[in-house]
């Protein structure tokens, strides 16, 4: 049991984890909560509500961000990283190079999941029994008949998986 300081601007909240989760995900949430509320207030950009507004998702979700450091679903991450003009990796804080080049076509997740198995030769259970995959063979299955998009976890996994970038991975960019 270890006790972590998060600070949700302008606060700070102490609480303790009983989970297995890493502990660079917390470094992670507040990177990604300091750059969206340094947009929203700090900047002087907006309110929460009207940054909502301009990115297309809920009041609500900014505020969870802002507020708690809660990270959004994938299509809000999305989102938020094009209407900023940012990549994902970058959005995150898992980067500091913002080397995001828009895809002249963008395509839909699910296109690009089934080129990529294609291009790999693979099949799913492959995808799945890969190392870095921590998703079942009924995830994926999901995903493409659903149109549903992953978790952002999931989607980093893909991506090393198939050595390509989380934005290529989800049809934002043409860059590999």
């Amino acid at each position: 049991m270890k006790t972590f300081p998060i600070r949700t601007p302008p606060i700070v909240i102490k609480y303790t984890i009983y989970s297995k989760i890493p502990q660079d995900i917390y470094h992670i949430l507040w990177d990604f909560t300091s750059s969206v509320f340094s947009y929203c207030i700090d900047g002087g950009h907006c309110s929460n509500t009207e940054f909502a507004a301009r990115v297309g998702i809920s009041p609500n979700t900014i505020s969870k961000i802002t507020s708690y450091g809660i990270i959004p679903s994938t299509k809000s991450i999305v989102k938020i990283a094009d209407y900023l003009q940012v990549s994902i990796p970058y959005l995150l804080a898992k980067t500091d190079e913002n080397s995001f080049e828009p895809a002249l076509q963008p395509v839909t997740f699910q296109e690009r999941l089934k080129q990529l198995i294609r291009e790999n030769e693979m099949r799913i259970a492959n995808v799945t029994n890969n190392p870095n995959a921590t998703f079942s063979r009924n995830s994926i299955h999901l995903w493409l008949k659903r149109n549903n998009l992953p978790a952002i976890d999931f989607v980093f996994q893909l991506a090393t998986i198939f050595n390509v970038s989380p934005d290529y991975l989800l049809g934002r960019s043409d860059d590999r």
